[in-house]
């Protein structure tokens, strides 16, 4: 049983006012973390004078899992989430989450930076960035937006050769190996080798991707 504590009304109420008692500290059962309910937001929640461990089962993949009392006292003292939150995913799954809510907020904080500089190089290049790593993950992106615009830019700022490499991946991520390995051809015939080092190596290596899978299905790599 949780002991409350009497104290005055508030302001328009009759009679007392109950609270939870702060420095209650009951016996902890086996495994228990004991918890602090000043460091909690439980309004309407019973505080939580200790944590156990809590068995779940998660959202997305079905596998159960342990919300671990120790990562319960994290969230509701240290985080501060009410106590009505709860795990709800492995923690495969919420890193997942999280990898592809980072994603998705990449792309749309890329998007509203290019409509604002369209012709800003860190600004093409990073959407550009964004839009293939969306493709990559989720299988659809405004991939014909992203290679527009690092045309406009080339035509702009002919020596930002990133954006030739850039709109490889593009193809790439659509698709489109031929004309992904067209573009890395050209990156590595124009590429100066100051600062484009680590470039070049990704380029060659995904240039040697596209033409062992080309021999391998017998095929020729389409447009």
């Amino acid at each position: 049983m949780v002991p409350l504590l009497a104290g005055p009304g508030s302001s328009g109420t009759a009679g007392p006012a109950f609270a939870y008692d702060p420095d209650f500290r009951p016996d902890l059962p086996a495994g228990a973390v004991r918890g602090d309910p000043r460091r909690q937001l439980f309004c309407c929640e019973v505080p939580r004078y200790f944590y156990v461990d809590v068995d779940r089962t998660c959202r997305d993949c079905g596998a159960p899992f342990v919300f671990s009392a120790r990562e319960q006292k994290h969230w509701y003292e240290t985080l501060g989430f009410r106590l009505d939150a709860s795990a709800v995913r492995c923690l495969p799954c919420r890193r997942a989450y999280r990898r592809d809510k980072g994603i998705a907020r990449a792309l749309a904080d890329a998007s509203r930076a290019l409509a604002e500089a369209p012709l800003h190089p860190p600004a093409v290049l990073a959407y550009a960035r964004a839009a293939v790593a969306h493709a990559e993950r989720f299988g659809h992106a405004p991939l014909d937006g992203a290679v527009a615009a690092l045309r406009a830019l080339r035509r702009h700022a002919p020596s930002v050769v990133e954006a030739i490499y850039l709109e490889g991946r593009c193809a790439e991520a659509a698709g489109r190996p031929r004309r992904a390995a067209a573009r890395y051809e050209r990156f590595l015939a124009v590429a100066p080798p100051r600062g484009n080092a680590a470039f070049a190596r990704d380029t060659r290596a995904r240039l040697a991707r596209l033409v062992a899978a080309r021999g391998s299905s017998g095929r020729t790599l389409s447009r």
